[in-house]
This record gives structure tokens, sequence and C-alpha cells, in this order.
């Protein structure tokens, strides 16, 4: 008769085998994925890569989506049919295909991880290029904001999109774009003085500052008054 250590013993065996066996696609999946991340932090550090490779990427980024279906292996076949797209030139027809593909491939990203700041801005982008509606951009957009508020690394760009569309944003809209230029100047004067040197952009933001942060306001203007 088996003791009940033995069973024991034979129950987490079976349980580690198990556990071992689904988790193997995810295992392959990462290890597929390697060369795509590296491929991607190239690009992003504007090292180029030709055609060829990139083709090879693509395949080999939808060959880890069919291991295992992550919305980060989604995101980055969105950044790789972009970067062909930029390299066909955006307004080609090569050029709009590839952009939609990368749009298709951002959504099934968002839709597993909708909490992703930066991608909701970079899918806002896609659209501007893909001459989409601007109801359907400045809804992404918010997205963006709602999914990451304080989000540094795009809160000034994606600010400048928001300034560029405000007609198609809400008064209740416009109170969360009110709060949006009052963090990115409190995030850095001189970047933010740099990003919105024009009248027709002071303009803008002193309609969306005067009631709701008049002394964010005044500061600002006195700051760029010093600066022209």
């Amino acid at each position: 008769m088996i003791s009940f250590k033995h069973f024991l013993s034979f129950c987490i065996l079976c349980l580690g085998m198990a556990l071992c066996f689904i988790s193997l696609p995810r295992v392959k999946a990462a290890l597929n994925h390697i060369p795509v991340e590296t491929g991607i932090e190239k690009i992003a550090r504007h090292r180029p890569v030709d055609d060829a490779e990139t083709s090879r990427l693509i395949k080999t980024a939808q060959q880890s989506i069919a291991l295992s279906d992550h919305p980060d292996y989604w995101q980055d076949l969105s950044e790789l049919f972009y970067y062909q797209a930029q390299k066909q030139n955006f307004y080609s027809d090569a050029g709009q295909s590839l952009l939609k593909q990368s749009a298709d491939s951002a959504q099934q990203s968002l839709h597993r991880s909708p909490a992703n700041s930066q991608l909701w801005y970079k899918l806002a982008t896609i659209d501007v290029l893909l001459h989409e509606q601007p109801d359907k951009i400045h809804k992404k957009l918010l997205m963006s904001i709602m999914a990451g508020p304080h989000e540094t690394a795009v809160l000034i760009p994606r600010l400048r999109l928001c300034l560029s569309m405000l007609p198609s944003f809400t008064q209740h809209d416009r109170g969360v774009l009110s709060s949006q230029v009052a963090d990115a100047w409190n995030l850095s004067h001189k970047r933010f003085i740099k990003a919105f040197d024009s009248t027709l952009y002071m303009d803008t933001i002193s309609a969306l500052l005067t009631n709701s942060h008049p002394l964010i306001l005044k500061e600002m203007v006195a700051e760029f008054e010093t600066t022209h």
C-alpha cells in the first residue's frame, strides 16, 4: 500500500510536470522573440535595419504570438509595421497599408493590456497619418491620458496633439486638458516653453487656463515674455 508521504510526493511531481507543460509555450515564445527585441532596440537607437531583416523580424514576432498571445509581442509587431511604413513613406499606398497593419496590431495589444498610455498615444498618431476623423483620434488621446496622466515620456507631445485638435474636445475634456497643461508646465518650464513657443499655442493655452489655473497662466506668460 502506498504511504501518504509517497502519494504526496507523486502529486507534487505530477503538478510540477503539469506546470512545466503549461509554461513551455511561453518559454518557447520568449526565446523565439529575443531577435525581435534586439531589432526593436536597434530601431529605437536609430540604427538601420534593412527591409529583409525587418520582414524576418515581423515573421518572428508573428510566430511568438502564435506560441503565446502576449500584448508585448503585438506591440512589437506594431512597431515593426510602423518602421516599414516609415521607410516606404507614410503617405504612399504601401505606407498606408503598413500603417493599418501597425494600427491593427496596436489594437490587439491594447485589447489585452489597455493600461498602456504610450501605445494609446502612438495609435492616435497613426490615426493622424491615416487621416482618420478627429473624434476617433481624440478618443485615443483621452484613453492615453486616462491610462497615464503623468507619463512623462508622452506628456508634452501628447498635449501638443491634443491642443491642435481642441475643437474636438468637450467642455469636460477641456478640463482634463487644462490639468495636463499644468502638469506639463510643472514638469519643466524650459521644455514647456520650447514645445509651445508660438502665439497659436499660447492663445489656446490661455483659453484653457484662464478660469482653471489663473496663477499658473500668469507665471507662464511672465516667463514667455522674458524669453522673447
